[in-house]
């Protein structure tokens, strides 16, 4: 496995502990039932932060739970592939799932963080921010593969589809905590920067790998 580096290696690191504890507490568990629970834990929590939204008030306890929720469904979503791959009970159904689920849950992240918002200026940095991720993470899937000339993947196709939805990376859920916690618009400002900054070093990269496969055509 290739070694994460930044946000991802810290929630590598918490998903893998909790595995091993779970794993010692049971090898029986279908790995499924373990991101299908992230999930829910994520729904629930966005789920009480609307219902407060649309009929009371937002306070900073509120944004604290959201916070918590999200990121405890961030590392449930390191825990499930650590446990499958511990147990071996890895399969193409959980894939394709955690890949669908982390999907949904960013999306989900970017709309209503960007409908609870109030201030015109910070949903444009907001809707900005999701556009320069997308291509973020479409230029590092696609020079993350072995080539450019192997046939796509349904995953592949369904990652590309969901660039019209503006989609990130998880890990950017620190980015929005902080948002959320401290309401500072300056860090939506750094995660575009960083977001226009690693698109370009990945493009470049893409460049280079598409003009590779030409010369040896």
């Amino acid at each position: 496995m290739k070694k994460e580096r930044g946000l991802k290696r810290v929630y590598r690191f918490l998903g893998s502990g909790f595995s091993n504890i779970l794993y010692k507490i049971s090898k029986k568990i279908n790995p499924n039932v373990i991101t299908l629970c992230g999930f829910f834990i994520f729904s629930l929590s966005w789920f009480l932060y609307l219902l407060v939204y649309l009929f009371g008030e937002i306070c900073l306890i509120h944004n604290i739970l959201l916070i918590v929720g999200f990121n405890i469904a961030l590392i449930i979503d390191y825990l499930d592939g650590e446990y499958a791959r511990k147990a071996n009970k890895c399969s193409k159904v959980g894939h394709h799932l955690d890949s669908i689920l982390d999907i949904i849950k960013i999306l989900t992240t970017y709309l209503l963080i960007y409908f609870t918002t109030t201030v015109p200026f910070e949903k444009l940095l907001i809707f900005t921010s999701s556009i320069i991720f997308t291509f973020f993470t479409w230029t590092k899937y696609s020079i993350s593969r072995e080539n450019l000339m192997s046939k796509v993947s349904k995953e592949g196709k369904f990652l590309s589809l969901s660039l019209l939805f503006s989609f990130s990376y998880a890990h950017q859920y620190l980015y929005f905590s902080i948002y959320l916690l401290f309401g500072i618009w300056q860090i939506l400002i750094l995660h575009m920067a960083l977001g226009i900054a690693f698109t370009f070093k990945n493009l470049v990269k893409l460049l280079k790998t598409a003009k590779i496969i030409d010369r040896s055509e």
